[in-house]
Formats: C-alpha cells, sequence, structure tokens
C-alpha cells in the first residue's frame, strides 16, 4: 500500500477557521506536507492558533496494510504521541481521526482546497474535543 489516496495534502496551506458558536474566524494556521523515507511516510509540520492559544505539531503518517487506511503518530510539545488515523472515503472526501474528534473533509477539483470539520466522536463530551470548521487552501 502506498501514500496515493493522501498525496492530494502534499504542499504547504494555510489553514482558517470557525469554532462553534464564534461569528468570525478565530483559528489560523500553516501545514506543510512532504514525504520522507523514500515516500513512504508523510510528514505534517505545522502550527495553528486558536485564539490566544497556540499551537505546533508534527505528524507522521504510514500505510497501515492491515486496515488499508493510514495510521499516524501526532507529536506535540509537552505530550506523548498520539495516535490518529486517515482514510480516503471517497474520491473527493477524506477522514482524518484521533483524540476523540473526527474531521471529515471535501477536497476541491483542482485539489486546492480542503474543507470541512472536527466534531466530538460519540461518548466524547464537546469541551473535551470542541467541534470547529477549517479549510485549508493550497499555497505553493
Amino acid at each position: 500500500m502506498s501514500l496515493g489516496p493522501l498525496n492530494v495534502l502534499i504542499g504547504r496551506w494555510e489553514l482558517t477557521g470557525r469554532t462553534a458558536g464564534s461569528a468570525a474566524d478565530d483559528i489560523t494556521g500553516t501545514l506543510i506536507a512532504t514525504t520522507i523515507l523514500g515516500g513512504t511516510v508523510l510528514h505534517l509540520a505545522g502550527t495553528m492558533r486558536f485564539g490566544d492559544h497556540s499551537l505546533e505539531s508534527l505528524e507522521l503518517v504510514w500505510p497501515d496494510g492491515d486496515t488499508g487506511e493510514f495510521a499516524a503518530h501526532v507529536y506535540s510539545r509537552g505530550s506523548a504521541p498520539i495516535p490518529y488515523r486517515w482514510a480516503r472515503t471517497g474520491p473527493a472526501t477524506l477522514r482524518h481521526a484521533g483524540s476523540g474528534a473526527t474531521y471529515h473533509g471535501t477536497i476541491s477539483d483542482d485539489g486546492r482546497t480542503i474543507t470541512g470539520a472536527w466534531a466530538p466522536d460519540p461518548g466524547t463530551r464537546p469541551e473535551d474535543a470542541p467541534p470547529y470548521e477549517a479549510t485549508m487552501r493550497r499555497v505553493d
């Protein structure tokens, strides 16, 4: 299994978003996605700002031959790696899940915009995984 279904992510992206109940965008960020180790691992380096809170992260993604999806670990300052999952759920859709929340996104026809939203998983309290909308725009 290759990274092929996630190749749409490769590049430099700017992110804007809005937390639930906000009247205006209150989330900004950048994401740089490259492949490493001969194209077998996707390397995602990002920064996000939620209001006054800033977060830097590194995510490593690799094919999971047992499930046909992609396993991932997210690393950020001051915490142990957090497991996540990625999947291409259709020709123009993807899913990113972990830490009690799931993102469902739609990829534009030209592959330069991904729009979607994070929502808490069933049984997760919204305050533990706050919902928000996010749009990524390729800038490279």
